[in-house]
Parts: structure tokens; sequence; C-alpha cells
């Protein structure tokens, strides 16, 4: 089973808010943003305000401030309802694309619950490649690939009593390339834990490909960065 120290994953990559920075790509990536989830929520019968807006806003700018990068990928569940975009979600999508936008270039991946987004939004992709690195959102397999990021699972581990959206990274778990799973990027998400998870459990194709013992997850805890040791061996001594 191979696994990285935190200095080696630390060197390549930023960990940050939910988002993923390739520093050698000047590459930021989050997933499962899930714009509209509060008014899904509401909808349920929640009645007090969640300040979805502000909140995912507030994330981005911190992120664009840390990293600076050049390419920001949102990949995939930009959206949170497959059927219908309102107004107010549309209006919110507007002001992050222009927030992005002013600066860096800003590229589009579609998820399995972005079926409107390609009515709203021209020039989306279902993948994006750049310098050996592949960001997909991944519900469906993907065959050629670099270096794989991929959301859609909404990963978080529980540490004494508390939960945390988390990272998984995977060296050469995927046909010889790299894996790297991206929390939910929407903090309304309380994520799946998956301390005792399985290949079997996982959503996406991908996951259920590869040996979920061999990944590392890597949590952000009062603003650092910490690097697990591989599940399998989180398992052996929980």
């Amino acid at each position: 089973m191979n696994a990285v120290t935190e200095t080696e994953l630390l060197s390549r990559f930023g960990f940050y808010k939910g988002a993923l920075y390739v520093r050698e790509e000047s590459l930021c990536v989050v997933s499962d943003v899930h714009i509209g989830l509060a008014e899904a929520l509401y909808r349920q019968g929640l009645h007090f305000p969640l300040h979805e807006e502000e909140t995912l806003l507030e994330r981005f700018e911190a992120i664009l401030g840390r990293f600076k990068p050049g390419v920001f990928v949102l990949g995939g569940d930009i959206f949170h309802a497959f059927d219908r975009v309102s107004r107010d979600v549309k209006e919110t999508f507007e002001t992050i694309l222009a927030t992005l936008r002013a600066e860096c270039e800003v590229v589009l991946v579609r998820g399995s619950h972005d079926v409107m987004l390609p009515t709203i939004r021209g020039g989306t992709v279902e993948r994006y490649d750049r310098g050996g690195y592949t960001v997909v959102h991944g519900d469906q397999a993907v065959d050629d690939h670099g270096t794989l990021i991929i959301g859609h699972d909404h990963p978080a581990i529980e540490i004494d009593l508390a939960r945390f959206p988390c990272f998984l990274y995977g060296e050469g778990v995927v046909r010889g390339n790299d894996l790297i799973v991206l929390p939910a990027y929407n903090p309304l998400s309380p994520g799946v834990t998956i301390n005792y998870a399985k290949s079997r459990d996982f959503l996406s194709p991908v996951l259920r490909r590869v040996d979920a013992g061999a990944l590392q997850p890597v949590v952000e805890v009062d603003g650092e960065t910490v690097v697990l040791p591989p599940l399998a061996g989180i398992r052996r001594f929980a």
C-alpha cells in the first residue's frame, strides 16, 4: 500500500476551504457547489436563514486570495436541483461566476445534477485536462486520463465523534495514476462518513474500482492541513 507524507503532498497541492490547488499548473478545483441547497432545505421546512450566497462567496474570495490561480474549475454538481433553477439560484450562480472571472479563467464541468446548466451557460464541458491532470465530476467511469480529480461522493471523516469534510488521495490507485476526491464545497452538505467505507459503498464508478483502504484522508483542522494514514490503517486502530 502506497502512502505519501504530509510534506510530499503539500509540496504538490494546496488544500483550503474545500478547494484543491495544483501548484505546478496554477489550477484550482472545487466540486459539488450545489447552489440552491438552501432553497431545497427551505422547501423541506427549514425556516431560518442559511446565508448560502454570502457563505459561498466568502469561501471563493478567500480561496482566490490564498492561491491566486490562473484557472478555476467548478467540477460538477454546480446546481443542487436537477429540474429547476430559480431566479435566486441563477443570480447566485452569475455572481459567483463574475467574482471568479474577475481574477482568472473559469471552467464549468457538468455533473449529475447539472441538467439545466447548458441552457443557462454555454461552453460547459464533461471533462477538463491540463498538464497531466484530468477533472471530471466522477459520476461516470473514465478510461483515458492523467491524475484524476473527482467529486460526487462528498467524503467526510469522523474523528473523536466530530465529522470533518475531507479530501481523499490515492497514489497510483487508478491504472497507475493518482486520484484525488474532493469534499462537497457547499458547507450545508453534511458529507458522507467514509471511515469504514468499502469500494462498493461509494457512488462513483471510479471509486468502486479502487482499493478504498489505500485512500488517504486529508482534512483541514483549525486552518491547518492534516494528511492522515490510509483508511486501512485508520480502521485497524479505531
